[in-house]
């Protein structure tokens, strides 16, 4: 694509052009761009500067355009080198060569389902694969890891620091007498997401399938962005009382409490998802008006009544070996009840946070540019 960049003496912003396209950019923004010696440190990418020490009145003085670059002589006297492409790529005009997957919602269960191998760690192709589906779905199945109890450290860290809470570094999921939390037991756990009272919420959630006899305990998820743009068309008054009204999410645990404070629906600035807190067990919204409250109730109802239609999920019994990687800020997980006597079944669980596998994905793709 050919761009180019000219200056409206008028507004003096610069325009950046393309097809017919243009698009205003800020003096000081483009100038914050500079990666010139004098103003960026070259290891780390980091301004020498106090970006505020710009002065706000700049303007361009000179333009020197060459095809894929431009060279910006500013009122200051800085001289800065423009890549053509690397503006496009932050105005949304042309895609990031390190950008991760798009997520794609899935209203029903994704097809092919997302399940590999256990990828060995000098296969990076595979690796990448496996994390392509993740990014994608929310979410991705291992088989044929080890099953010693502990191996999930290894495991997750492979993709990231694990991330301790009240409940271990690593966390066993079986039924135990005096449970502290459902999941200990056998019943049926609806879709919901991990941890809403902790603040940060944890990320990324293992689930590392150690032993299965037990008749029972289908593993579900529901796909929180499919739901939150669905729900944004049939109810729009309901979904925008759930982005706005906050709710208390409180978890006791001896003498302790865990509580934080969000809307149950969270988007970004531009109105997009952002993600989703959901469990029936340990949310209480705050004493708004009482109208605003049946709004807010009727909405709630309407919106777990969607996640739990059974056309939305994606249902699968993990075997001895399996290993669940899901986005906790995304899906909603549960499972279906099994019976207790029929044999064991036991998981065991941990967190990482997004930025891990975020950094690898880019290691990786960044092996083919």
């Amino acid at each position: 694509m050919t761009f180019s960049i000219t200056v409206d003496p008028q507004s003096n912003n610069i325009l950046f052009a393309n097809d017919g396209r243009s698009h205003a950019l800020h003096p000081v923004w483009l100038r914050e761009r500079t990666t010139e010696p004098d103003t960026v440190d070259q290891g780390s990418g980091q301004r020498l500067y106090d970006p505020c020490s710009i002065d706000l009145d700049l303007a361009v003085a000179e333009i020197h355009s060459s095809g894929e670059s431009s060279t910006i002589i500013w009122s200051d006297g800085h001289r800065q080198s423009v890549l053509h492409e690397l503006i496009a790529q932050e105005i949304g005009w042309a895609p990031a060569p390190l950008d991760l997957p798009a997520p794609t919602p899935w209203p029903t269960e994704p097809q092919p389902f997302p399940r590999v191998s256990w990828p060995d760690e000098s296969d990076l192709d595979a690796q990448q694969q496996a994390l392509n589906a993740f990014w994608t779905h929310g979410f991705v199945v291992f088989s044929d890891t080890p099953t010693t109890p502990g191996d999930l450290t290894a495991l997750a860290g492979r993709f990231g620091t694990v991330r301790p809470t009240n409940f271990g570094t690593l966390f066993d999921v079986y039924a135990k007498p005096n449970p502290v939390d459902l999941a200990y037991t056998p019943r049926e756990l609806t879709p919901h997401t991990d941890n809403p009272y902790r603040r940060p919420v944890p990320s990324i959630q293992f689930l590392h399938c150690l032993e299965n006899n037990a008749t029972g305990g289908e593993s579900t998820l529901v796909d929180g962005l499919a739901a939150f743009q669905d729900f944004a068309i049939r109810d729009p008054e309901a979904h925008e009382v759930l982005c706005s009204v906050p709710v208390s999410f409180r978890y006791h645990f001896g003498d302790e409490t865990l509580m934080d404070r969000s809307t149950i629906l969270e988007r970004h600035a531009n109105g997009t998802f952002a993600g989703i807190r959901n469990s029936d067990r340990l949310d209480f919204v705050d004493a708004v008006d009482v109208a605003m409250l049946d709004r807010f109730y009727r909405g709630r109802t309407a919106l777990r009544s969607l996640l739990g239609d059974e056309s939305r999920r994606a249902m699968f019994l993990l075997q001895k070996g399996d290993l669940l990687m899901m986005d906790n800020r995304r899906l909603l997980h549960g499972r279906l009840s099994y019976q207790l006597e029929s044999g064991l079944r036991h998981l065991q669980g941990c967190y990482i946070e997004h930025d891990g596998p975020e950094l690898l994905w880019r290691r990786l793709a960044a092996r083919a540019h």
